[in-house]
């Protein structure tokens, strides 16, 4: 088996369900996803056409009714299932503060209910 590449991400990620749309600022094409992780770093679309690593993007995801809007590039790529994306830094603050209130209310959603018997109960 071969050796599993070391762990690099450096912010929580967190399971979501998100439209997302990318636009290659090399070939102007754009491209709708499904955005499956998220984080204050970066992201995670799911697509069977991934791009190649290192290639820049902008990134435009909706939920809720925000939209978060920032320049990334691909990370990594899983052929026919997806790519990594790393948002470029500085990410504005009004686009970070649209991040933090959605992890907010995944990590709100999943905090275990207190259950009558003295144990958690999961939602």
């Amino acid at each position: 088996m071969p050796d599993q590449p070391a762990e690099r991400r450096e912010a929580l990620r967190y399971s979501v369900n998100m439209d997302a749309q990318t636009t290659d600022l090399i070939t102007r094409s754009v491209i709708k996803q499904r955005c499956s992780d998220i984080s204050l770093s970066g992201c995670y679309l799911d697509t069977l056409n991934p791009i190649d690593p290192g290639t820049p993007l902008w990134v435009h995801i909706e939920h809720g009714g925000r939209t978060f809007s920032a320049q990334a590039r691909v990370a990594y790529m899983v052929p026919r299932l997806g790519m990594g994306l790393e948002f470029a830094r500085p990410v504005p603050e009004e686009q970070c503060a649209v991040l933090r209130e959605w992890i907010g209310e995944v990590v709100a959603l999943s905090e275990p209910l207190p259950s009558p018997f003295g144990m958690s109960a999961p939602r």
